[in-house]
């Protein structure tokens, strides 16, 4: 038996009791016993502790308040962040949570527009998701009927109306507030159309149009490519408008459907060249001491003069009988620009012979023409009736300018031509 004898401490502290362990009982052992699981069971940091005794420190962190822990000094963060995890997936969690964090909108305030996604939908309220850590509740019954014929999953915009306790507002108002600020800032664009509903006259010549909900003024004089025959026979219809103009006094929004058709007429005046032959129907705009003026195809304008006329037109324009807003036919003789056309009601129309010229010759192209005059800095060639072209003095030798007289047949190269300005560039052929 060992003579080592180990230290109790009593009740007395200066007082030191040295006993024998081979003399406790029994009842003395289970008395121990217990007060050591009592004392184990009161101990809040026992379950930090491993079968061996040995203090678990980074279990125990794990559940310190934040000023008492460590973080992790593996995982990479931004901004100051710290992550106090140690599990292996600790950087893939932290950089997901960055990643989804920088699309939550911080603040979100009465006023605003946010655009958002349609979350959930019943009788009493749809949800929008706007990206911000709550939803927006929209009251149900106070939106109109095409906001609640809505989906689950449909984007659009809204309105916020409050931001104390539950988070609310207006889909409709989100709507209207939206169309009107983009219809606002298409105005410096000018190349957005949209599709208003002429709602009806007002006096000074304009009317109202609904653009999606937004009441707009579109003056009589932009009803149309020309002035209207019939100021109420638009009233009505849906016609595509841009935004012209913004009226801060009046907070109104002035559209214009003639800048919309003006915008069609370089592909009209495309389609009009492929069907030169084929007689057109338009509408009588007005008349004129020289002639008739004639809108089709929605945008152009043309005019037919007077000596084009046939007898039965010609007779009742004498008479002043040809009113605006009378259907008439005729052919195109002539298109100068994409605002000049002229029309003809002859049986015998000498077509611009410039119409679809680059179509008629590829580049290059060698053709037979004739010399139409001669000039010291080159000789004009006559390639076909009312098509003349210049070849200028550089492309020929002296040799040949003293050759080639006027009416003189010549083969030519045409190498570039210009339709607006008619113009043909040629060149000898080599």
């Amino acid at each position: 038996m060992s003579d080592k004898k180990r230290r109790r401490i009593g009740n007395d502290a200066n007082t030191v009791v040295v006993a024998d362990p081979t003399s406790v009982t029994q009842e003395e052992a289970n008395t121990n016993t217990k007060v050591s699981e009592d004392q184990e069971s009161k101990n809040p940091h026992a379950e930090f502790y491993d079968e061996n005794g040995e203090f678990l420190w980074e279990k125990y962190e794990g559940t310190c308040p934040t000023h008492y822990r460590k973080p992790n000094p593996h995982i990479r963060t931004n901004n100051g962040d710290k992550v106090f995890s140690r599990e292996p997936y600790a950087q893939e969690l932290y950089d997901k949570m960055e990643a989804h964090g920088q699309d939550i909108k911080p603040n979100v305030f009465v006023g605003e527009i946010h655009a958002g996604i349609i979350y959930a939908i019943d009788s009493t309220w749809i949800t929008v998701d706007i990206g911000y850590r709550e939803l927006v509740y929209v009251k149900f019954g106070k939106e109109s009927e095409e906001v609640r014929q809505s989906s689950v999953g449909d984007e659009t915009a809204v309105l916020i109306t409050e931001t104390k306790g539950t988070l609310t507002g207006s889909i409709s108002g989100g709507v209207r507030q939206k169309t009107f600020m983009d219809l606002r800032d298409a105005i410096e664009e000018g190349r957005t159309a949209w599709i208003g509903k002429v709602d009806n006259m007002i006096e000074n010549g304009g009317y109202t149009v609904s653009v999606q909900g937004i009441k707009c003024f579109m003056p009589g004089s932009l009803a149309g490519i020309n002035k209207l025959s019939n100021f109420e026979s638009i009233i009505g219809e849906e016609l595509y408008v841009v935004p012209v103009s913004f009226s801060p006094d009046r907070g109104t929004i002035v559209v214009s459907h003639r800048k919309y058709l003006q915008a069609l007429i370089p592909t009209e005046i495309e389609n009009l060249k492929q069907t030169l032959e084929e007689e057109k129907t338009g509408k009588v705009t007005g008349t004129a001491k020289y002639g008739v003026f004639v809108e089709f195809s929605k945008c152009l304008t043309g005019m037919i003069h007077n000596n084009d006329l046939d007898e039965e037109t010609l007779s009742k324009f004498k008479s002043r009988e040809i009113k605006p807003g009378d259907s008439i036919n005729f052919k195109v003789k002539d298109i100068v620009s994409n605002t000049k056309i002229t029309l003809t009601q002859k049986e015998v129309v000498n077509v611009n012979p410039w119409l679809n010229i680059s179509q008629k010759y590829t580049i290059p192209s060698t053709v037979e023409a004739i010399v139409k005059s001669k000039k010291d800095y080159g000789l004009f060639i006559n390639i076909e009736d009312g098509i003349t072209g210049l070849l200028h003095v550089s492309e020929l030798t002296p040799e040949t300018m003293s050759v080639f007289s006027s009416g003189d047949k010549i083969t030519v190269q045409i190498t570039r031509i210009d339709e607006d300005a008619m113009k043909v560039f040629l060149k000898m052929p080599q």
